[in-house]
């Protein structure tokens, strides 16, 4: 990753930060609660939906409209090309960090990071031709009522006719292209979050937020922000509708789910901008909610490094152990035991605690102008 020292930038949309960084924050917290109680804030484990859930889709779904901002002037290739090789790489690092395993023969090729990579490649160029907010909106349908019509097809033989873990088209593609050996948990869960499959599904998220980045290109005066929350109430009555059919599922990127989770994105931006940008001769800055637009942006402009090194920080935590009279005990399990202490919420306080440390981290870095690109 690369580290820059950044000048101000004039007209900085406030917005898409705020947003990303209510993403991290929320992300930051939920994740790092230790197992034990507090099921509602875990991923679903098949079907169904939780806050959590919604994590990753909008962070894809705002890839996508910071995508259409940083390319309006055009996109060189050479830099993408080189962009999508280092998400690679830094893909298979990072998972080698979080399974704390050099074992080639069981690393997994897939990934968050190479997810945004393929993803971020394709988009631009469906982009290079198609610019049209509606046109990126009816593609991303397109994209999903294909997927659909084929999860369906491929599903008949599954219990209720729908994917299930033991049987589901990831477990059948992804373990074909990569290898069971090299897929989630060693394809042992029967499909893969990050494979081909979803990746095909989440890339209407980066359409969809695509489009929401051109609404505030094109809409100058407004920023598209009545536009963009049309958007996300037409996106989320869609997927309460496709659900019937469909039903929300993260782990198999449902039709429904990606609809759900880019309007629920839209309705957000929308939300920030009005607050945060719609008023062109205001700085946010400078007004009530000032301390909550530098907050929110210093987790956004370093959303990556906070997104990510979350997870090497929890993994370093769980895997380095010390020897203590109960035994080897990891770092995370001695830290909670202090922690269960003197607090009667143990595992809240824990994740109140990470959240803490990377609050300073994050604001920090952003009072001296420091972000973590890839």
């Amino acid at each position: 990753m690369e580290q820059s020292q950044q000048k101000p930038v004039k007209k900085r949309i406030y917005s898409l930060d705020m947003a990303r960084g209510l993403i991290v924050v929320l992300s930051v917290f939920l994740s790092t609660i230790p197992e034990g109680g507090y099921e509602y804030f875990r991923h679903a484990a098949w079907y169904g939906l939780t806050i959590i859930d919604f994590i990753l889709p909008a962070f894809i779904t705002i890839f996508g409209t910071s995508m259409a901002i940083a390319y309006q002037k055009g996109v060189v290739w050479k830099r993408i090309v080189k962009r999508t090789i280092r998400l690679i790489v830094y893909g298979i690092l990072f998972t080698m960090i979080v399974t704390w395993s050099l074992d080639l023969s069981t690393l997994r090729l897939t990934g968050v990071l190479q997810m945004f990579a393929l993803l971020g490649i394709v988009t631009v160029i469906i982009t290079r031709f198609i610019k049209s907010p509606i046109k990126l909106v009816l593609i991303a349908c397109f994209i999903l009522f294909v997927y659909g019509t084929v999860i369906l097809s491929t599903s008949q033989s599954c219990e209720g006719g729908l994917p299930q873990p033991t049987c589901n088209l990831s477990g059948i593609v992804d373990a074909k292209v990569f290898g069971e050996n090299h897929m989630y948990a060693q394809g042992e869960r029967g499909f893969d979050p990050e494979g081909l499959i979803t990746s095909f599904a989440a890339l209407a998220n980066v359409l969809f937020g695509y489009a929401i980045g051109r609404l505030i290109l094109t809409k100058k005066e407004s920023g598209g922000w009545k536009e963009i929350a049309l958007l996300g109430i037409l996106l989320v009555i869609l997927a309460l509708l496709v659900h019937q059919v469909l039903p929300l599922n993260k782990r198999m990127w449902m039709p429904s789910f990606a609809l759900i989770s880019a309007g629920a994105t839209a309705l957000l931006i929308s939300g920030f901008y009005l607050l945060a940008d719609y008023r062109k001769h205001v700085d946010a800055k400078k007004t009530a909610l000032g301390p909550l637009v530098t907050f929110l942006e210093a987790f956004g402009r370093n959303s990556f490094l906070v997104y990510f090194g979350k997870f090497i920080i929890a993994s370093v935590l769980t895997h380095i152990t010390l020897a203590t009279t109960k035994g080897q005990q990891s770092l995370s399990a001695l830290l909670l035991q202090w922690i269960d202490s003197f607090s009667p919420l143990p595992q809240l306080t824990y994740a109140l605690l990470m959240m803490l440390f990377w609050t300073v981290v994050a604001l920090t870095l952003h009072k001296k102008r420091i972000y973590v690109k890839v």
